[in-house]
């Protein structure tokens, strides 16, 4: 489940788990706190159907907002995380195994 707080956009169970982010800039706040490591065999499957989940709610419940969504891997092990697109602040990375960009400008 995802919430906004404060303008920002967070993963709920990832938001709980989540301290001394707070002094961060929006995109750091969301891309620290929304991210997951997925270190089990079958880690591919579970990374798309987080990845799938995200990237429905985030159209339901932000319809006009434009998101990016992160996919990593390393050997036994998928990275996922997402924020917000904000104008005037950098995205999170350029370099990572995979960006998916969710929002009104999207087909994704």
């Amino acid at each position: 489940m995802l919430v906004e707080v404060a303008g920002c956009v967070f993963d709920v169970d990832q938001l709980r788990l989540s301290h001394g982010y707070e002094d961060l800039d929006p995109v750091a706040k969301e891309a620290f706190v929304n991210h997951v490591h997925i270190k089990r065999p079958d880690c591919a499957t579970r990374a798309a159907c987080m990845v799938s989940a995200w990237s429905r709610e985030l159209r339901a419940g932000w319809p006009k907002a434009a998101f990016r969504i992160y996919r990593e891997r390393s050997l036994g092990e998928v990275t996922i995380r997402f924020h917000m697109i904000r104008h005037g602040l950098a995205n999170w990375t350029e370099a990572c195994d995979e960006i998916l960009e969710i929002g009104p400008e999207s087909n994704l």
